[in-house]
């Protein structure tokens, strides 16, 4: 396997992403997009962070998992795979890794938020819900975070419409925020789109009437 400069890395991994920044860690030197460590640089070698059915992927394509006995106990290192270096320089081979790349990334966000709903007790810490909001959900049996995440803000609307409780379209987007731990007016004009056309396909779905209103 040939080995990949750390400034050559850095420039390929640049014109592929964009925004990447790289700091020396104990292990290698750790490769971050927007705060996200998604890749480790060791010994002429780049290592991609996969879990789950991404991890799979990448030891079809050859990838090798980092070397066990080099595990840190501030790392998760076992989730690191050796990437061929010949997806740094064929042209197509380097757009399977950009893709890659970003399903690690997506990994490591869906990780983070986890983390950050799991660190708020009740419904009403989350952004944007307060007791009010925590106390209709309950009336419909949605009474702790883990049960809202399972459940998901578009189903928790239409289940509490189907208890024919109050409620306005404010409240799912008040929710649908809160599983992103951001506040409504924060959310992207994309994932305002995404979540209007989800909630009413499931409204429409179950014999009520779409939604118009997007904050």
């Amino acid at each position: 396997m040939l080995n990949i400069p750390t400034i050559n890395l850095h420039e390929k991994l640049v014109a592929l992403l964009g925004n990447v920044k790289s700091k020396q860690l104990f292990s290698g030197i750790g490769i971050f997009y927007e705060d996200h460590m998604f890749g480790i640089y060791k010994k002429g070698g780049f290592y991609l962070r996969a879990k789950d059915d991404l991890a799979i992927k990448v030891q079809a394509i050859g990838a090798i998992p980092w070397d066990r006995e080099a595990i840190s106990s501030n790392l998760k290192i076992r989730d690191y795979y050796l990437i061929p270096s010949i997806y740094f320089i064929d042209e197509d081979k380097s757009a399977i890794l950009v893709k890659m790349i970003h399903i690690s990334l997506q990994q490591i966000e869906k990780e983070k938020l986890a983390e950050s709903l799991e660190k708020a007790k009740r419904i009403r810490h989350l952004p944007n819900m307060s007791l009010k909001y925590e106390r209709l959900l309950g009336k419909v049996g949605i009474d702790t975070i883990s049960k809202l995440r399972e459940i998901g803000a578009a189903d928790a609307y239409i289940l509490i419409k189907s208890n024919r409780l109050f409620v306005t379209s404010h409240m799912f987007w008040k929710t649908f925020a809160a599983l992103k731990n951001k506040y409504v007016q924060l959310l992207t004009e994309t994932e305002k789109e995404l979540a209007l056309k989800e909630v009413n396909k499931k409204l429409l779905r179950a014999d009520f009437r779409a939604m118009k209103y997007k904050p």
